[in-house]
């Protein structure tokens, strides 16, 4: 008890310094209340400094306490005050009701993340996001009760709340409340300061040039054609027990078939864990779209092969026209995460020089990462080798990553390709991409121009601006 009183004593002595800051608190009966928090602690600094003292002390004093309190250790009571409001505590506990002083508990749990966990401004915006929806979770229930009060409260007294409401197209009665208003100011706030804050982790460590990442590309074909040349040659060797007639592959095979080499349907699978690899990865160059793209794909269902006609001579060895197949990812509205503002997207074709391997993914080598006994008719493409389910975002994270850093020594995540290939095409004068051009990428990728030369377009400030220096150069050339 003495410890907490103390605690309490601090917390006051900081309130009351807050008093000598011109901190209007005569619009609040208490000054120590919520409400003078929320209302003041983002918007100005020293309060701000000053709760997080107060945090500071109180947390080392209950942590670093070794005292007794009656019989129980002082971390043992410390642990059992958390699991009783483990237990008792509720939203209902925490956002009394909607009003902007209800903000005050996100206020003090967004102050403590940037003192003891030093987030970003970005990871603070995406914080409050999640935050938002937890709050119109909360008041969800309560709205139509709410609805119908303030409209007999506009009936009987001819005056309207006082909440704003949202100007937004896509709002909600929900938007409408105080406390969601509030915080949706707090999260433009962070949101703001993320556009003109450096980035918090090193991407040096990540970013590959585009170039770079298609040599992991071919890099990792070639490691997997190794080892499918070497398990033909094994195959053969097996067929042919004696050893007669065994084509020239097989006596020239870099590696010796030996008793001791791996079983081939051990060998089968591991080839086909590998050609999955190289299928994913080379799907993110042909369409650069979230990774949800390619862990939903469904044979038959958004994943589909069609017949096209080729006019290229070139391609097509000298002839006009050319009936030929290949593959595409065709989504509809809910396949996709901006699916809500653009529709069912056009198909996404795939390089058609991906069609042999796709068929033969699908033929030989797909087979061995069926779950034959839960799952023997998964229509998923790409399945998890140990189970037989769908690909998890953690897994196909780690497949790129992973094939990233073996190869490149770049721990590339799969949302990078994406700004990856926005800064290529940028950058690189050899493509001099109109800006139809940038807004047909823009749509094929799922998202607003606006949204690529605010975040996908990592070039710097002296990269952006190099062209305009060459224009005036030969605007002015004397």
């Amino acid at each position: 008890e003495d410890l907490l009183n103390e605690v309490v004593r601090e917390g006051e002595g900081g309130i009351n310094r807050e008093d000598n800051m011109n901190i209007d608190s005569s619009s609040s009966p208490n000054v120590g209340s919520p409400s003078s928090l929320a209302q003041s602690s983002l918007k100005t600094a020293s309060a701000i400094t000053i709760r997080k003292q107060i945090w500071e002390r109180a947390r080392d004093k209950l942590t670093n306490y070794s005292g007794r309190i009656g019989d129980l250790d002082g971390e043992k009571y410390v642990a059992m005050q958390k699991e009783g409001m483990k237990s008792n505590i509720s939203l209902y506990d925490i956002f009394p009701d909607s009003r902007t002083e209800s903000t005050a508990p996100i206020l003090q749990y967004v102050i403590w993340m940037r003192s003891q966990r030093q987030i970003s401004p970005n990871y603070e915006a995406n914080i409050l996001r999640g935050l938002i929806k937890l709050v119109k979770f909360r008041f969800a229930s309560e709205l139509s009760t709410s609805i119908s009060s303030r409209n007999n409260s506009v009936n009987t007294t001819g005056r309207q709340s006082s909440a704003v409401p949202s100007t937004s197209k896509k709002s909600t009665p929900l938007d409408d409340l105080p406390i969601i208003a509030e915080l949706r100011n707090i999260h433009r706030e962070a949101g703001s300061k993320g556009k003109k804050a450096p980035r918090s982790s090193d991407e040096g460590k990540k970013w590959l040039e585009w170039t770079e990442y298609l040599e992991v590309i071919d890099m990792l074909k070639a490691d997997l054609l190794k080892m499918i040349e070497n398990y033909e040659c094994q195959l053969e060797v097996a067929l042919n027990k004696s050893g007669n007639d065994v084509p020239d592959k097989v006596q020239n095979a870099p590696k010796p078939v030996s008793p001791n080499v791996k079983s081939l349907q051990k060998q089968r699978k591991e080839i086909a864990v590998i050609f999955q690899h190289y299928l994913i990865l080379a799907f993110f160059s042909c369409v650069p779209d979230r990774q949800r793209t390619f862990r939903e794909l469904e044979l038959g269902r958004n994943f589909l092969r069609v017949e096209t006609t080729i006019s290229n001579e070139r391609e097509n060895n000298g002839r006009d026209d050319s009936s030929s197949f290949i593959w595409v990812i065709k989504h509809t509205a809910d396949d996709y995460k901006t699916g809500g503002a653009y529709g069912e997207r056009p198909p996404l074709p795939l390089h058609p020089s991906l069609t042999p391997a796709i068929d033969d993914f699908l033929d030989r080598w797909r087979p061995a990462l069926v779950n034959e006994v839960e799952n023997p008719s998964s229509p998923y493409l790409f399945l998890q080798p140990r189970t037989g389910n769908p690909m998890t975002p953690n897994s196909l994270y780690q497949i790129v990553s992973r094939c990233c850093y073996k190869y490149k020594q770049k721990k590339t995540n799969p949302h990078l390709l994406r700004d990856m290939i926005v800064t290529h095409v940028r950058k690189n004068a050899d493509y001099s991409a109109s800006e139809k051009e940038l807004e047909a990428l823009a749509l094929f990728m799922g998202h607003s121009i606006r949204m690529q030369r605010e975040s996908y377009d990592r070039r710097t400030l002296g990269q952006k601006v190099e062209p305009a220096i060459q224009l005036m150069k030969i605007v002015n050339s004397f």
